[in-house]
């Protein structure tokens, strides 16, 4: 046998054993299942969640609980343990059952909440810091009075939280309820349109409070002074204050 003949030989070999493979390959859709070659098991027999069975009268795989059954855990979740915490507040969130915390409503439904119906502490203060600045400095700037990069150029005009309305709780845009229905759910303009885009998808009910919070600080800053500044703080703030330029004798030259 010649070497042409032999690379003839393994080639054809190569070419019969590629369509071999590629007979097991079927394009058009149909309700015969794929060739195994290896079912291993594949295909043990079982009764998937929500699907019909005929051995019960009703039809269905999934029992239901028997009268009376009463649901438990191997653990009983205690809220006041701390490592409880986090699964009783995934609770509550999911269950939504404070109109206060998760809409910023009164029992009535329509009133606005005047102060905020969690405990405001430094931890809520530096998240609402961080949400406000990935979320809203971009229209409402860095100190909240509308003059963020893209604010400066918008139509309408993005207002400034400064604005003694938005601190005024006998207004209802001074409300914290208000602050944060408009963080979850955006404000509406005069012709129906968004001025201002709903956050609620990236936003949950505790970090819109936390950023109501960190506005209030941010009002609060615009009129404050040295002495407002814990004595602590204070001290840190008077050394890293730049010295006074002293005018020079006989005035500018």
């Amino acid at each position: 046998m010649t070497h042409s003949t032999a690379h003839r030989i393994l080639l054809a070999a190569t070419l019969a054993s590629l369509a071999a493979g590629l007979s097991g390959c079927r394009g058009d859709r149909e309700d015969r299942p794929p060739r195994q070659f290896f079912p291993d098991m594949d295909d043990m027999p079982k009764f998937a969640p929500q699907a019909g069975n005929e051995f019960f009268a009703d039809g269905r795989t999934m029992r239901p609980g028997v009268p009376g059954t009463v649901p438990f855990g191997r653990t009983d979740v205690v809220a006041s343990d701390a490592w409880a915490a986090p699964f009783a507040a995934d609770r509550e969130a999911l269950l939504r059952e404070d109109d206060r915390t998760y809409r910023g409503l009164e029992a009535d439904g329509t009133t606005y909440v005047e102060r905020i119906p969690i405990e405001v502490s430094m931890d809520l203060l530096k998240r609402g810091e961080e949400r406000f600045n990935i979320y809203c400095v971009a229209c409402h700037g860095y100190l909240g009075d509308g003059k963020g990069t893209v604010g400066v150029s918008f139509n309408p005009v993005v207002p400034t939280f400064h604005d003694p309305k938005y601190s005024d709780p006998s207004d209802v845009f001074g409300r914290d309820g208000y602050l944060f229905h408009i963080i979850r759910h955006g404000k509406l303009g005069g012709d129906g349109r968004l001025t201002m885009p709903a956050y609620a998808h990236a936003v949950n009910a505790h970090d819109a409070w936390a950023i109501v919070s960190y506005l209030r600080a941010l009002q609060a800053s615009r009129n404050a002074t040295i002495n407002d500044v814990p004595e602590a703080q204070r001290q840190a703030l008077e050394k890293a204050r730049p010295p006074k330029m002293t005018p020079p004798a006989g005035g500018a030259q």
